[in-house]
């Protein structure tokens, strides 16, 4: 899979999408059709067969989805099977979601800690979160008894880590900086 391509089909989709005033309605389409393809996997198999001619993969795809997807995400089914990219189809989705989120100043952040939470506590990272980043917080949780103690969130390419071994190899890496000013 070409997560640039990917990237590209997602963004033409979804400015497609936003000029017809069907967001929301694709992406429901497109997670429809990702869950046919993962509960199917021979239809997915004939889909991205190379075995398969290109006609009868567009027949396929007009026989099934025609009538039960938007006209937009059956139009880009029928370019991904033209351009020989149907195995990009739940990448393309992915993304079609994340681009949507990120346009309407959503951020996902995964909050990890070594011992649960209360919700103020998890309250308090969630806003220290939004007042930096200025988008809405939509977070998971888990509990990970690895840890020696306290919390990590992650989000895009930041982690913000509170934890104990987080501590303590700043501490380390600070140590070491100030053995070298000192050589």
């Amino acid at each position: 899979m070409d997560a640039r391509a990917a990237l590209r089909y997602a963004r033409a989709l979804l400015a497609a999408a936003q000029k017809a005033g069907v967001i929301t309605e694709v992406e429901q389409d497109l997670e429809a059709i990702v869950a046919i393809l993962d509960a199917k996997p021979e239809f997915k198999q004939t889909l991205e067969s190379p075995k398969v001619t290109r006609d009868k993969k567009l027949a396929l795809i007009d026989r099934i989805f025609a009538d039960r997807a938007r006209p937009l995400t059956v139009r880009l089914l029928r370019l991904l099977v033209e351009k020989n990219r149907e195995d990009d189809f739940a990448l393309i989705a992915k993304e079609y979601v994340r681009l949507r989120e990120e346009a309407e100043g959503i951020l996902h952040v995964h909050i990890s800690s070594a011992a649960p939470l209360s919700q103020d506590q998890v309250d308090r990272i969630v806003k220290k979160i939004e007042s930096q980043t200025g988008k809405r917080v939509v977070y998971d949780l888990d509990v990970d008894p690895t840890k020696i103690g306290g919390v990590t969130a992650r989000y895009g390419d930041n982690v913000l880590d509170g934890s104990v071994s987080g501590a303590l190899r700043r501490l380390r890496e600070k140590l070491y900086i100030d053995v070298l000013k000192q050589a």
